[in-house]
């Protein structure tokens, strides 16, 4: 963008065009207008298109163009940066969508549903796409599946809860639609037939008649639906003319900020390959029409290098991964059978290697998988044990169900554990990992600890909201609270937070003590 104007002069004219001051107004439309100008000839330069219908883009570029920069406007605050930044962003991300829209709509060079609106400008081999209805040849009519078909592709790409299209425009684009996919030019059929496709389309797909239960099961909605204006079309009286049925829109499996989440899962997830990262997002950005952008994809590709986002599985190979993603498969499965499973532990050795810490095969009936500290874990009793045990799902190998004589699956053994399959809505997996810090095996008890009243998000990252403040007395700007956790763990705990917390329960503070004489020794 030519700069004429500061990012302070853009600031002050902002403010002053808000308040009504028309010469400021002028001076930011002339300060954005060649940019948006130059921007929508730059999308469309060098693309396949008839110089007419390119013109018309050009214009309905131009004009999302400036719908950007007056959302800019209504969303910006002095604290986002400088709006000269943050108004290209809005222009950049309205036109995009546009483009998106113009070349899904006609059906132009997209040959995958992988191209991005930068690769459409090449590979000059392509079939130069034909839409002038009486240059199209008649190839003939076609079946009335395959219209249905072509029917709800086009509401599928073009149309969402927030945009829909009349009966005229939905039959303008099939026709659009057949000349740019089928270079055909057969005349579109009836009214008549048309409209009675489309009824019979929305009779299959959509329930009989609408209730605030059933209506997450509409997978095309129209205007008065709610009503039931299609169910009494049908059934008119003769001589009584019914509301039109029009306004159509695809109901999408995700919505845009549920497609959002999933994608930002599948991107910080250090559990995945570039390429599963790729394929899978690529997989929900099929699901949506062409009004959706997401901010973690351009076109086929993600927008950062799928390979940046780093955890503690960072430097696992991908061997390891799968492995441990298949574990956590088994390790469901069973849990949903309520059934026995044996596997062996493992460990690593100084080569990298992970090996069997012996031949002993582990039987367990499990309960519950947890992540610690970015490990998983399987929760459940083990065979011959009347305790919960708890094993890093990392390091099984060789998990098979258990099975008896006759091949059938060997159910779980219960005992007195609040988390059990069969009462789980009692389940706390906060309160159990809080008892059991470091996922140690001990039995967890109450623990006193000493902290300054400015420093609980400590206690907090650790044990979540299992603690509790006491009306023990100690000096000014402290508190002494109440932990139910593992004894064991607590002394390493309490050394890690040395400077931070003081343990109050005498039998750990000689702990401490000792292993602090330990150390003096190793480290004198």
């Amino acid at each position: 963008m030519e700069k004429d104007m500061t990012n302070r002069e853009v600031k002050e004219a902002l403010e002053k065009a808000k308040s009504g001051d028309n010469t400021a107004w002028e001076k930011l439309y002339n300060q954005f207008e060649k940019y948006i100008h130059d921007r929508a000839w730059k999308r469309l330069k060098g693309l396949n298109m008839p110089d007419d219908r390119k013109k018309d883009a050009e214009n309905e570029l131009y004009q999302a163009g400036w719908q950007g920069f007056l959302s800019a406007i209504r969303n910006y605050n002095s604290e986002k940066g400088e709006f000269l930044t943050y108004a290209t962003y809005y222009i950049d991300g309205k036109m995009s969508k546009e483009i998106k829209f113009i070349i899904n709509s006609f059906e132009m060079i997209k040959q995958s549903e992988d191209i991005d609106d930068t690769d459409l400008t090449s590979g000059a081999d392509r079939r130069e796409p034909q839409y002038s209805v009486n240059d199209a040849p008649d190839r003939g009519k076609y079946s009335a599946e395959r219209r249905v078909l072509q029917i709800m592709e086009i509401l599928r790409l073009l149309t969402d809860e927030e945009h829909s299209l009349s009966k005229d425009e939905l039959r303008r684009y099939l026709q659009i639609y057949r000349i740019a996919k089928y270079d055909n030019g057969t005349p579109i059929e009836a009214p008549n037939t048309f409209t009675s496709t489309v009824e019979e389309l929305l009779s299959e797909v959509n329930p009989a008649e609408y209730s605030e239960q059933n209506e997450d099961k509409y997978r095309i909605k129209y205007e008065g639906y709610k009503e039931n204006r299609l169910k009494a079309k049908l059934e008119k009286t003769d001589g009584k003319k019914a509301s039109a049925v029009t306004n159509f829109s695809y109901v999408h499996l995700f919505g845009y900020e549920e497609l959002d989440r999933l994608i930002q899962i599948i991107c910080l997830s250090d559990m995945l390959s570039a390429e599963e990262k790729n394929r899978m997002v690529n997989k929900l950005v099929s699901t949506a029409g062409v009004y959706y952008n997401t901010p973690f994809l351009d076109g086929g590709r993600l927008k950062f290098s799928p390979t940046a986002v780093h955890g503690r599985f960072s430097g696992k190979i991908i061997k390891d991964k799968r492995q441990l993603s298949q574990n956590i498969k088994l390790i469901q499965q069973a849990i949903k059978s309520l059934c026995q499973i044996q596997f062996k532990f493992n460990c690593y050795t100084a080569d990298h290697e992970m090996i069997p810490k012996s031949d002993y095969i582990h039987t367990l009936s499990p309960y519950h998988l947890a992540v610690y500290h970015d490990n998983y874990y399987c929760i459940g009793l083990k065979k011959g044990d009347k305790r919960i045990w708890h094993y890093r799902a990392d390091l099984m190998t060789d998990i098979e169900f258990v099975t008896d004589n006759k091949g059938k699956t060997v159910p779980i053994d219960v005992c007195a554990f609040e988390g059990l399959p069969i009462n789980n809505a009692s389940w706390d997996p906060e309160k159990y990992m809080a008892e059991h810090l470091y996922m140690a095996y001990d039995e967890p008890r109450d623990i006193h600890i000493k902290i300054r009243n400015t420093d609980y998000t400590i206690l907090h990252d650790w044990f979540g909201d299992h603690y509790e403040k006491t009306d023990t007395p100690c000096g000014d700007g402290y508190d002494i609270v109440k932990v139910k956790t593992s004894p064991s763990m607590i002394v390493h705990w309490a050394m890690q937070y040395a400077g931070d917390v003081e343990i109050m329960d005498e039998e750990i503070r000689e702990k401490i003590r000792r292993e602090i004489k330990k150390l003096q020794e190793k480290y004198k």
